[in-house]
């Protein structure tokens, strides 16, 4: 079929069924043929070494002796003596029989004869027939009724191909491309597209949310995360909001042109993002023309004072025209906050401590500060590994769960696993708060090895319930060789903790480590671990991995869910990822959701489901339906 002309590849499928059928009757005629040698040959053996035993036994025998003893023998039809061509019948033969002489014999007194015998009867014969025929009508059969179904597949198939692939063909009418050549011609433009779509997804994603001349996150983006942080159910106990205000950036750009000034302010946003890589989870955004600001979540004091303290001596490096005042062309204002405080009030506070800043003169930092600074947040390391440690050791980390529910039908999907912490003085920590304690200290492999265990447990205890359970497990385990071994030797043994296991990583994480991860995350796809992809939208990231990796969910930042119907940039981001996801069986979650508005655009978008204080508070008892 390589050669045959698109228009016709479908219609001349049933010539193919032609030949298939004369191969099929050729295939049976020889295996027909090689059968009827083969118990020719052996009935041929069976029958002279039957007549040389009995002539063995009484080498003295007559020919009518001879003849009497051959009787007993039913396959045996005709005695013929040679001398005088003398045809003795032994047993009755049929007309449908299969019969053929043996060779010639000689017994005593040179008399010479041969005999007649039956290779096959004719009842068996009419069996045979009948069978091979009964065989040939049944894969005929079954094969016109496969070459049907095929026929109307490849001929609708051919019409979508000629429909997408017209273009081509109009400019080239007078090649003729087979069937073939126009599918793989459509593969790759399928892979293309994919290409192009992520392309896009990520065009929507940075003109979203990014600022075009320096690459980093804009004021939309910025407000949302904040907004996020102020309102999320992991409690933020203390974070940071750090502005940056450039002067004289708008006399910068009317002496020396926009190009240098954006070389200025690309010199300063590189440096600022060099000095966040010990705060992996800083967010960095251009907030005005002229302002840069970072949100810092679960920071202390005095480690927001050397950030500062750090970003003044480096910053110092960066080149400005000699007319320009490089000792004043900057100041650093920081404002604290916790969950719960208003986005506005911070905004205030953070442009106030810019201002006191500035009326000091030369380019230098002001902090407003609220005077009850929370007592968790400003332990040292050493306070954090003590209180880990032996937490650890007690097996006291408390897990609580949190239900993800299906939009249609409205029902539970999979619950999440909250871990939780309880101080020296009682109080409950979020593992936001103490799990970035944990990562300094080196101890979230032990503590995620404690979590799965402990939800392991709980799985044996409700060994009826399907719910799945999804527990966030961070990079660092997964690329620790010795917690990859447990874990999978534990699911290949327990395959049923192994199904109702999903694993949790954020993207950044997953976009991060994407090539590192890719062993371990197909490992476990194949012992049927789900893959959940979280806080998607929190950073604007290249959306390729979910080509590359076998993920089940994606749960979508609470950023991009708060006052969705109030945002329509954010709904425009979801239906980018939607189409990206489009041909998959990703499913995509909301996170943070808190208002019956949210819900309903939820709904609109026709997400999956979502989770949030909506539908309930975490609990710390498993749900079991």
């Amino acid at each position: 079929m390589a050669s045959l002309p698109l228009k016709t590849s479908a219609r001349t499928l049933f010539a193919w069924q032609r030949r298939f059928t004369i191969a099929i009757g050729f295939l049976m005629l020889s295996c027909v043929s090689v059968w009827c040698l083969t118990i020719s040959h052996l009935t041929e053996q069976q029958i002279n070494q039957y007549i040389i035993n009995q002539i063995k036994l009484k080498p003295e025998i007559s020919l009518e002796e001879l003849e009497q003893a051959l009787v007993s023998n039913p396959t045996l039809t005709w005695f013929v003596e040679l001398d005088t061509q003398k045809r003795i019948p032994l047993n009755p033969e049929s007309w449908l029989d299969w019969s053929q002489q043996s060779e010639n014999f000689t017994i005593e007194g040179n008399k010479s004869f041969y005999l007649r015998y039956i290779v096959v009867d004719g009842a068996h014969i009419i069996f045979i027939t009948v069978s091979l025929f009964c065989f040939w009508l049944i894969v005929l059969s079954v094969f016109w009724s496969l070459s049907r179904t095929t026929e109307k597949q490849l001929f609708s198939l051919e019409r979508k191909a000629r429909r997408l692939n017209l273009s081509a063909r109009a400019r080239n009418k007078s090649q003729h491309e087979d069937l073939f050549t126009v599918i793989n011609q459509l593969l790759d433009e399928l892979s293309w597209s994919r290409q192009e779509q992520n392309k896009v997804d990520k065009f929507i994603r940075v003109q979203t949310f990014l600022d075009p001349e320096t690459g980093i996150g804009n004021r939309v983006f910025f407000e949302n995360r904040l907004e996020a942080l102020l309102n999320i159910e992991e409690q933020i106990e203390q974070g940071a909001v750090i502005g940056i205000r450039f002067n004289h950036y708008d006399e910068l750009q009317e002496k020396f042109g926009e190009d240098l000034a954006i070389e200025v302010l690309n010199q300063y946003s590189n440096i600022i993002n060099q000095s966040l890589r010990r705060h992996p989870q800083a967010i960095f955004a251009r907030y005005s023309s002229q302002d840069l600001a970072i949100i810092l979540p679960n920071i202390a004091i005095r480690e927001i004072e050397q950030l500062c303290n750090h970003l003044l001596r480096a910053l110092e490096h960066v080149r400005l025209p000699k007319e320009v005042d490089k000792d004043s062309f900057y100041h650093i204002g920081v404002a604290t906050f916790k969950s719960g405080d208003n986005l506005t009030q911070i905004l205030l506070e953070a442009d106030m401590a810019i201002r006191a800043a500035q009326l000091q003169g030369s380019c230098n930092w002001f902090m407003y500060q609220d005077e009850d600074n929370v007592k968790t947040v400003t332990m040292g390391s050493l306070q954090w590994r003590t209180l880990l440690e032996s937490t650890l050791s007690n097996q006291s980390f408390a897990l609580y769960f949190q239900a993800v529910i299906n939009i249609q039908p409205r029902q539970l999907n999979h619950q999440e696993v909250l871990v939780r912490l309880r101080n020296r003085d009682g109080k409950v920590l979020n593992a936001s708060l103490f799990m970035p304690m944990a990562q300094k200290c080196g101890l979230v492999t032990p503590i995620d090895r404690y979590v799965l265990n402990r939800l392991f447990e709980l799985f044996d205890q409700d060994i009826n319930s399907p719910v799945r359970c999804s527990v966030n497990v961070h990079v660092e385990s997964l690329l620790n060789l010795e917690f990859k071994q447990w874990l999978i030797n534990h699911l290949t043994i327990h395959a049923h903790h192994a199904e109702r296991l999903i694993i949790e990583i954020s993207e950044h994480a997953i976009v991060t480590h994407s090539e590192e991860l890719e062993n371990i995350l197909f490992q476990l796809d194949r012992l049927n671990v789900r893959l959940l992809i979280d806080q998607v939208g929190q950073y604007v990231l290249n959306s390729s991995y979910l080509k590359q990796h076998p993920v089940s969910y994606l749960k979508l930042h609470s950023s991009i869910v708060r006052n969705i119907n109030l945002r329509s940039e954010n709904q425009l981001f979801i239906r980018s990822l939607q189409g990206t996801c489009a041909g998959s069986n990703i499913k995509i979650f909301a996170f943070g959701l808190e208002t019956e508005a949210e819900w309903q655009v939820i709904k609109q978008l026709h997400l999956a489901g979502a989770q949030g204080h909506y539908f309930n508070q975490p609990e710390a008892n498993l749900l079991t339906k």
